[in-house]
């Protein structure tokens, strides 16, 4: 076999080893894919099964929450605590009277409940109002309490109870399945049982509390149900078992340390399942998907496979034949390209020769020869840019130089002309420059910073003369500790440009700083025109913001925050009070120790 090999010629050399390789890299990586995408398939299926049974499991919570609070509504009205304390069995005309006082509350209490359908109050003497939504209120005698008030009495006073799917008959005529929470209603305060309270809720709520969105492939396999811990099926979102008893769908138990989803059997066919039991209701919350949509979804993905290993293998093959054949003709000549570029020549190309796959090399190797062209020219270039930075950089520290003399010859030739004001202006400019164009990474003491704001202010001031004004209440224990490079000073400028652009005088910001409880607190308040709600919360949720932004307008708000999280960590606060026409405050807290 190997001389056979050695004796074909290398066309088909080429041929038979491209193809083979193909061949078994298709054929494992379809058997990987099959395996991953079905493998993937289940587990997505399998999710999404659990998210839809706890987020229908943590819906149905809420809900009866709300029904609990309800009930707690009507336990705790004025008129049900005297009615049942002081209610006389055998006086027809006073149930009538109460019938009639009832009415209106719970109507008042029921109304905003769309899918409650009746209400029942339970005195000890075996009277009954029932308050039904579609109707009146009826009263009615019974001689036995139902079984759900004999289980009542054997619990906890605060517990109530969810009964069971069952169907009631409207005053209409029609039956409507609900399900009823129920609760014993005690005394207030004495705490001793004087009736109880059942409340129907209309099955269809479950209907309106499911949200199937995204699932439409899984619809027609899939099956959703609600169930107590006795197996009754509280909900079937196919309307085919709601009322049930005794269904034989076998949970396993769940619990925090056993699975929540797996596979089970159920009337003769294996399903998909994913459990959520909730601790308010005790139910269970129960997605079923059917093993037929598994075993569809699983063909699917292997007739796509095999059909596209197929195509792919011959695809191959051709490339493979074709390829080989080509590639004998022009070999010798790029061979002979290469070794002069072997020896340094990259100016020689080669030329198309009509066979498109010796093309792509020929397009390829001349490529490679520009790139490698370009590179050399790019490396030129950036060694001429490099150069040019240099002398940029030195040129940069020589202008700020010129710029502060020119400041010195201005305040010194303004005195000399008796021009205060001017003299003085240059000055502030002067160490304003100073201070803000070196050493922006570094510390300062609180001291400087101020002293710099001030500059900055004595600037503003000769600017809009009499615009604003400025105080400040510096602790004496503050001044030494160290802070960013100006930190403060922006704060200082947004109040100038944005909180009293529109005022013309009676202006006013002023500046705190003090130690309290190991922090430093600076605050820069001012009485301009503030900001609306949206624009506040707005700016407060920029300064959140991790990722690093680039404020061509000068040193924002956000660009601050992202300085002080690089310093110091998480370890700081920036708070902001605003309101429109009345002013901003702008509080800053670091800690005292940045190590």
């Amino acid at each position: 076999m190997k001389h056979f090999f050695r004796s074909l010629p290398i066309r088909n050399k080429i041929f038979i080893t491209f193809a083979s390789v193909y061949v078994i890299v298709i054929t494992v990586i379809g058997i990987v894919m099959y395996v991953n995408n079905v493998n993937e398939m289940k587990n997505q299926t399998q999710s999404m099964s659990k998210v839809l049974s706890t987020q229908f499991s943590r819906t149905i919570d809420l809900y009866f929450e709300d029904i609990e609070r309800l009930s707690l509504a009507i336990f705790t009205d004025s008129l049900v605590q005297d009615t049942l304390s002081n209610y006389e069995k055998d006086i027809l005309y006073n149930d009538i009277s109460i019938r009639n006082s009832l009415y209106p509350r719970l109507f008042n209490q029921v109304y905003p409940q769309s899918d409650v359908a009746a209400v029942t109050i339970y005195t000890d003497s075996g009277t009954v109002f029932d308050y039904e939504k579609s109707g009146d209120m009826e009263v009615r005698y019974e001689t036995e309490d139902p079984e759900w008030v004999k289980t009542l009495n054997g619990t906890n006073k605060n517990q109530f109870l969810l009964l069971p799917t069952t169907e009631i008959e409207q005053a209409n005529g029609e039956n409507k399945q609900v399900v009823s929470l129920v609760r014993d209603i005690y005394k207030i305060p004495q705490r001793n049982k004087i009736g109880s309270i059942k409340i129907d809720i209309d099955v269809t709520i479950f209907e309106k509390l499911l949200e199937m969105d995204n699932v439409d492939e899984l619809e027609e396999h899939m099956r959703i149900l609600v169930m107590n811990e006795n197996q009754s099926i509280i909900y079937d979102h196919r309307k085919e078992l709601i009322g049930d008893r005794e269904v034989g769908l076998n949970l396993p138990n769940v619990t925090e340390n056993e699975p929540k989803d797996g596979t089970l059997s159920w009337q003769s066919d294996s399903y998909l399942y994913a459990n959520d039991h909730s601790d308010f209701t005790k139910w269970d919350t129960v997605v079923l998907i059917d093993n037929e949509f598994i075993i569809y979804e699983r063909n699917q993905i292997l007739l796509f496979i095999a059909i596209s290993g197929l195509v792919a293998i011959s695809f191959i093959g051709i490339i493979s034949y074709l390829l080989s054949y080509n590639i004998t003709k022009p070999f010798n000549g790029m061979i002979q390209k290469m070794r002069r570029v072997e020896k340094g020549d990259l100016t020689d190309r080669m030329k198309l020769t009509g066979h498109p796959e010796m093309d792509v090399l020929t397009r390829v190797y001349n490529s490679m020869l520009d790139s490698i062209n370009k590179l050399i020219t790019e490396v030129y270039q950036a060694s001429i840019t490099e150069k040019n930075a240099k002398i940029s950089a030195l040129q940069s520290q020589i202008n700020p130089h010129f710029l502060y003399n020119t400041l010195n010859i201005m305040k010194s030739i303004s005195r000399v002309k008796g021009v205060e004001e001017v003299a003085e202006i240059s000055e502030s400019l002067s160490d304003l420059f100073k201070y803000s164009m070196k050493d922006l990474d570094k510390t300062v003491r609180l001291q400087d910073e101020i002293t710099h704001i001030e500059n900055y202010i004595r600037i503003q001031q000769h600017r809009f003369r009499d615009r604003f004004d400025f105080s400040k209440e510096i602790s004496q224990d503050a001044h030494q500790i160290l802070i960013p490079k100006l930190l403060i000073q922006p704060i200082v400028e947004n109040s100038v440009n944005h909180g009293l652009k529109d005022l013309k005088v009676g202006g006013h910001i002023h500046l705190k700083a003090f130690i309290k409880e190991d922090d430093l607190v600076v605050e820069v308040s001012d009485n301009g025109q503030g900001m609306s709600k949206e624009t506040l919360e707005m700016v407060r949720e920029k300064t959140k913001r991790i990722r690093m932004e680039t404020d061509t307008e000068g040193i924002g708000l956000n660009n601050i925050a992202q300085r002080l999280r690089l310093m110091y960590g998480y370890r700081f606060q920036i708070e902001m009070e605003s309101e429109e026409n009345k002013g901003t405050r702008v509080r800053i807290i670091l800690p005292t120790n940045i190590n």
